[in-house]
């Protein structure tokens, strides 16, 4: 018994003893491995990607053989010499490190090579591939990157399965990836520190900088590396836009760096856009970058966009409230002659609307999301044509709460302390100047905004205005897009930003555009302002017209019409002053508008000179031819303002009905008197007759009329002038 006992005392040792070689072996194994990697990782790369893969073999068959755990947690491990290598808990642990260790060690060295290697060809200034030693060095460290990635791709499932992961599966190539970081180290030196190139407010310098470097580097990716990539065993990739990939990090990292100063000033983010726009348009135009948008990235932050929209309606407002409050915001800014009159002539206040919109525009115009563009032109540029609108409402409000008797006053004190000779001619020309300044800033403005309207930007976001309310519904009227902006949700981008627009059942939308209501607004403000100023002239004309509407010697006999050539004195006064205000007139507004304005005053001096005169006085002969040659006066003087060619086409006669007043009341009485110049064919005694008879009908008095040519006097009105006639009621009255 006791022989047994001893022999299966010395069997339990010799398993030990044999279990413990095992363990030694297996950790020589590793020891041998690890030793022969790094003797060779500067004198033999070959040899050293050799060892590398047979430690990642060992690392993987420790990992389905436990055999060896239990001795190597047991008391056997203490046998061992305290000299001798270390000694782990864990064997397959120790492999796992081991692995990471020549891993780390290989990466370094041959991405310190390629480096060194890279430096010598110029990296990252110019490239000069003159240096075949260089060219080699380079060679054999790439070569040596990609073996070692290569190895660890290939080996990615079984190092998952120990918990190791070395390179994740969507990794860029490791020799790219360390070429790239020549270009983030330099970001980070300049322009990631306290150094004075490292500016927020200058994206241009860094952006510049990187471009600088991809100009330098792609044609060696593209005649060099991507030859090297097509000789190894990774996946076949496009070297030069996998190696922008690997950059932009670098340029999101360099915003997200400078994010506190943009939220701060919100302006510089517009400035940024531009710049990252153009940096985008450089990547995509010139290197074929076809991944996701770097600009699209970055105004996908909302808080950042939400600070570049407040800052840009801010921004407008004091550019706006600033012009406004200057002494004369609506001072034209050109003299008359320097631009044509059918030009609309800005304000300092309507150009500095226009500016500040377009600026605006400008900025924005390269955001690639449809619905941010509207969110900047509803709460940056709308706000600012509402205000122009309501402050020159305020202004036509104010001056119509003005008597004309103030004006004229107003008028005066401004002629006598201006230097115009026109206005010192005019008392009302200085106040028509005032009027007609707001009528040229919301012609100015508005024809800007009609272009803007047809423009390709305001175009784009019209029709995806449209495509959303197609998408809404047929109740949904694209012109409300503005009523709840504010609360667009995700589906509503989706809408928005698609990029084809569909066909639209209703063409009517087609028709309109972003600027429609505005432009509507601006035509009614602009025809307001149009009507005050026909109502100023009328009642100022008018108004000078009250001595002549007094005249009482319309009947008086034995003056010499013919011989007579002036006007009435009460008419002497007017004339003048009037032509004065037309001239200047004319030169305030467009044609059509002085065509409109004209044929109101001619319309105004047709009523009152018929009603208030021809029809409310008795007449002589000779006040009647006296009338006639008042009438041809003013007549005259209304056509030959009308020296523009839109209102010569106008075929409309010029006081026709004051003008047949002057024949009735200028005609002959009988074949005996002298005719007057321009007389009716027959005398007042041969129809008038005919035409104040009882018996007479209106259509017999109207067949009466036309044959004599008048067609615009009415049968009663003619009645009542024959009947003024003093001279022919004699004669009436001495026949009868």
């Amino acid at each position: 018994m006791d022989l047994v006992a001893t022999l299966a005392t010395e069997l339990q040792s010799y398993d030990k003893l044999s279990r413990a070689k095992t363990y030694i072996d297996a950790l020589l194994e590793v020891e041998q491995a690890k030793q022969s990697a790094r003797q060779s990782l500067s004198t033999n790369p070959q040899g050293m990607l050799s060892a590398y893969s047979k430690l990642i073999a060992i690392l993987a068959a420790r990992s389905s053989n436990e055999s060896l755990e239990p001795l190597a947690s047991g008391s056997a491990t203490s046998d061992c010499s305290a000299d001798g290598p270390p000694q782990p808990s864990n064997l397959l642990e120790y492999t796992k490190q081991s692995v990471q260790e020549i891993w780390s060690e290989a990466n370094k060295a041959a991405a310190s090579a390629q480096s060194e290697s890279l430096g010598k060809l110029g990296w990252p200034a110019k490239m000069d591939l003159s240096s075949a030693a260089a060219v080699g060095a380079f060679d054999s460290s790439f070569s040596t990157l990609a073996g070692l990635d290569h190895i660890t791709r290939a080996a990615s499932d079984a190092l998952a399965r120990c918990g190791l992961t070395l390179r994740d599966g969507d990794a860029p190539p490791l020799p790219l990836e360390h070429m790239a970081r020549a270009v983030d180290i330099r970001m980070r030196y300049h322009f990631e520190s306290a150094r004075t190139t490292s500016r927020a407010d200058k994206p241009e310098w860094w952006l510049s900088q990187v471009l600088g470097m991809l100009r330098n580097i792609v044609p060696f990716l593209e005649s060099h590396v991507q030859r090297l990539f097509n000789g190894t065993a990774l996946p076949q990739i496009d070297a030069r836009n996998e190696f922008i990939r690997l950059v932009l990090p670098v340029v999101h990292r360099k915003l997200v760096h400078d994010r506190p100063e943009y939220m701060r000033n919100g302006l510089v983010i517009a400035h940024v856009v531009h710049e990252l726009a153009d940096f985008e348009h450089t990547l995509r135009d010139v290197y074929f970058y076809d991944g996701p948008s770097v600009l699209g990235q970055f105004l996908a932050d909302s808080a950042l966009f939400s600070a570049w929209v407040e800052a840009e309606r801010a921004n407008a407002v004091e550019s706006y409230m600033q012009t406004i409050a200057e002494s004369n915001p609506f001072e034209l800014v050109y003299e008359d002659d320097m631009l044509g009159a059918d030009d609309a002539k800005p304000s300092r206040l309507a150009e500095k609307v226009v500016l500040v919109i377009e600026d605006i525009a400008e900025r924005y115009a390269v955001v690639p999301s449809c619905m941010q563009r509207l969110q900047l032109l509803s709460t940056a540029q709308f706000p600012i044509l509402i205000a122009l609108v309501e402050d020159i409402e305020g202004e036509i409000d104010e001056f119509s709460r003005i008597s004309l008797a103030f004006i004229r006053d107003a008028g005066i004190t401004n002629a006598i302390a201006s230097k115009s000779t026109a206005a010192a001619q005019s008392p009302l020309v200085s106040q028509l100047a005032r009027l007609t300044s707001w009528y040229q800033t919301i012609w100015y403005v508005e024809e800007a905004a009609d272009d803007w309207n047809n423009s390709p930007t305001y175009v784009d976001m019209w029709a995806a205005v449209c495509q959303r309310a197609a998408a809404l519904g047929r109740n949904t009227d694209p012109r409300d897009w503005r009523m709840n902006c504010d609360e667009w949700s995700d589906a509503d981008r989706t809408l928005l930003d698609e990029t084809t627009h569909q066909s639209f059942a209703n063409d009517d939308w087609l028709d309109g555009g972003i600027w429609e209501r505005s432009i509507a607004t601006l035509r009614d403000l602009k025809q307001r302002v149009l009507d005050i100023i026909s109502r100023a002239i009328n009642k100022d004309v008018v108004g000078q017209l009250r001595a002549y509407r007094k005249k009482s010697n319309w009947a008086v006999e034995g003056i010499d019409a013919n011989a007579d050539t002036d006007v009435s004195i009460e008419l002497s006064g007017l004339l003048p002053e009037l032509s004065s205000v037309l001239v200047a007139l004319e030169m305030m507004v467009p044609s059509l508008a002085f065509s409109l304005l004209l044929r109101r005053l001619a319309t105004e001096l047709d009523t009152f000179l018929v009603e208030r005169v021809a029809l409310a006085h008795s007449f002589s002969q000779c006040g009647g031819r006296q009338f006639a040659k008042d009438v041809g006066a003013l007549s005259q003087l209304l056509s030959s303002s009308t020296s523009r060619e839109a209102t010569k086409k106008s075929k409309q006669r010029v006081l026709p009905k004051s003008k047949e007043c002057a024949l009735v009341l200028a005609n002959s009485l009988d074949s005996t008197t002298a005719p007057a110049e321009n007389d009716m064919p027959l005398s007042l005694a041969e129809w008038g007759t005919a035409v104040v008879s009882p018996d007479a009908s209106d259509r017999e008095t109207e067949l009466v009329l036309k044959k004599l040519g008048i067609s615009t006097l009415s049968a009663k009105e003619a009645r009542t002038l024959v009947g003024l006639r003093v001279d022919f009621a004699e004669l009436t009255g001495c026949n009868t």
